[in-house]
């Protein structure tokens, strides 16, 4: 028989533990509460913004995912932004939104299906599009194997949009940069291109082999070098060049001075890369750099145009001919805040048989 005391003690427990299943199912700061509160707030988010015409988020735990296709990337970094500050900031204790997993997608992504991969300072990067969860967490995992696990990845998912080779081809590259100091390789629906830094000529010349084996339905570059050594390469194909010269670029976007056209030390050595790459490229054609009007009007477009003048005067630094490279201004509001795309260079005129007699 229990002792007074046992019982109390007994009764004192029980009542403890059903209090505290209480508190945890029906207090503000339970885990239910708390999920629906966070969601409340990313939907007011949205909505006080106008994003919610296109996005669309959803809470699990602490954790939100926002998906739909973004008009822009300003536009989604926006968003973003207006759901990791939803509620008030902090982990798990403090109770506010502890990540955003982007899973949106900007126009003419899923047709491109770029994904990027980078290797800096023994770190791989992952970020793009991916078909389904099952391929990124495949790719996550070997981007581990090949750098000892140091690896960020920013995957998000379009289905259907991979096509046959796709994940062949992005194994290859990651593979081939796990065996560089240095690199980025980019790979869409129809292309792959690598570039970066072997360290020494034998390790350049197996990652070339190895990157130019693509699977059918693929075109494939690699530009790779040892320090001190050029490109061993001429290209014609101005989509591969367009991707290679986006990967020298490397992932942080070219800076210029506020209301100047002058650049940044880093943005001019990213340039100088990129140069590097193109004088690899010049046989497919001119170099288009058009930079994106910070303001409205002709103010705008001619701080756009002399920006665009001083990147190629920095991707000329390479040894290519400054004439090989034309500026353009976009407009206010481009997707882009720089663009560089290849044009076929126009071929010379006819001589005419009076300028003939002329230079005989």
């Amino acid at each position: 028989m229990l002792s007074p005391r046992r019982k109390a003690a007994l009764i004192a427990g029980a009542v403890f533990l059903v209090l505290g299943g209480v508190a945890i199912h029906a207090s503000p700061m339970s885990a239910q509460v708390l999920e629906e509160r966070l969601q409340s707030a990313a939907d007011d988010a949205l909505y006080a913004m106008r994003a919610d015409e296109w996005a669309r988020v959803e809470m699990n735990g602490q954790s939100a995912t926002l998906s739909g296709l973004a008009p822009s990337r300003q536009a989604r970094d926006s968003a973003l932004q207006a759901v990791a500050t939803a509620s008030w900031a902090g982990g798990v204790v403090a109770g506010g939104v502890t990540e955003v997993v982007d899973q949106t997608r900007l126009p003419g992504e899923a047709e491109s299906f770029a994904l990027r991969l980078d290797l800096t300072g023994g770190r791989m990067h992952l970020d793009g599009l991916i078909p389904d969860a099952e391929t990124g967490e495949r790719l996550a995992d070997l981007a581990r194997e090949q750098s000892s696990g140091r690896v960020d990845v920013h995957f998000r998912l379009a289905p259907g949009a991979a096509p046959a080779g796709w994940e062949p081809m992005v194994t290859e590259v990651i593979r081939a940069l796990g065996q560089l100091d240095a690199g980025a390789g980019l790979v869409t629906r129809d292309r792959a291109a690598l570039t970066g830094l072997a360290p020494s000529s034998a390790a350049a010349r197996d990652v070339r082999r190895q990157v130019l084996d693509a699977p059918a339905g693929f075109q494939s570059a690699a530009l790779v070098r040892a320090d001190g050594e050029s490109y061993q390469a001429e290209l014609t194909d101005a989509g591969l060049c367009e991707l290679l010269i986006r990967g020298a670029l490397g992932r942080r976007p070219i800076a210029f001075a506020p209301g100047r056209n002058g650049l940044t030390a880093d943005s001019r050595a990213a340039l100088r890369r990129a140069g590097e790459v193109y004088a690899a490229c010049v046989g497919a054609g001119d170099l288009i750099i058009a930079v994106r009007a910070d303001e409205p009007g002709d103010e705008g477009a001619g701080l756009a145009l002399l920006r665009g003048e001083a990147a190629a005067d920095a991707m000329a630094e390479a040894g290519v001919e400054r004439t090989h490279f034309l500026a353009e201004a976009a407009p206010l509001g481009a997707q882009d805040a720089l663009q560089f795309r290849l044009t076929p260079r126009p071929d010379p005129e006819p001589m005419t048989a009076e300028l003939e007699e002329e230079q005989g």
